[in-house]
């Protein structure tokens, strides 16, 4: 996989993390004939925040994580029915090769999907839980067709790429070949979750890979059930269906 397209990741953070950063600390400028505009006093300044912190509540700031994936419109796009159960949305990629959940407030951003020679789709979407100053990223990689006798070599690169030195535990369900791990691990802000699989089509030689991290934002320490964020993972993992193509 392209080193940039691992990187993406990353960005998904920082672009909707830092939305918020960004729009705090710029303040908007007036200009008049090219030229900012000078205080007359200080009276018609206190008038123009009273009305700018009215502009702000009335509207809202468009922030990535102030919205919902229904009214995100380039997540929205993908959606194909909403509130199949509670917290969360049914959608489709765009090479209509697959299907998933996604988190009411998960948010796809247009600069991390990615279709390459209409045969492989690469998709990333961000969920933010701002009270708990949590971040989860999820990564899907759609392949319409991998070359079969290179399925243990797909398999032994995802494990070095996660970092992963024990065995993929196996299941089959929803007419897949699954092959899944998690890794568990700490930085300076709190407990980390890594939770991945491989999932290959037993009619088609179509497959997929999916990965999960839960981790905290920012620079806030958090408190992360591993646990918990493992049901999650395991939940969105098991949604994944492959489509006849």
């Amino acid at each position: 996989m392209k080193t940039w397209l691992r990187i993406s990741t990353l960005c998904a953070v920082l672009l909707i993390v830092g939305c918020n950063t960004a729009n705090n600390q710029q303040e908007p400028e007036e200009e008049v004939n090219g030229e900012e505009k000078q205080e007359d006093s200080d009276a018609e300044q206190t008038s123009a925040d009273d009305d700018a912190t009215q502009e702000v509540e009335g509207e809202g700031v468009d922030n990535e994580d102030d919205r919902l994936a229904v009214e995100h419109e380039f997540t929205n796009s993908f959606l194909v029915e909403t509130d199949v159960e509670p917290g969360f949305h049914q959608m489709r990629g765009g090479l209509e090769g697959f299907e998933m959940l996604i988190p009411e407030n998960g948010i796809i951003p247009s600069m991390l999907h990615v279709i390459e020679n209409n045969k492989i789709e690469t998709l990333i979407y961000a969920i933010n839980n701002n009270l708990e100053k949590k971040q989860y990223n999820v990564q899907v990689i759609y392949q319409s067709k991998y070359p079969q006798e290179l399925k243990q070599n797909y398999l032994n690169v995802f494990k070095d790429e996660m970092g992963f030195e024990d065995e993929y535990v196996r299941v089959e369900a929803n007419d897949l070949e699954i092959y899944y791990g998690k890794v568990e691990d700490k930085d300076e802000y709190g407990p980390v979750l890594k939770y991945f699989g491989y999932l290959f089509s037993k009619e088609q030689n179509q497959a997929i890979s999916y990965e999960f991290m839960a981790m905290c934002q920012g620079k806030d320490e958090c408190d992360i059930s591993l646990e918990e964020e493992a049901e999650v993972a395991e939940k969105l993992m098991y949604s994944i269906r492959l489509l006849d193509q």
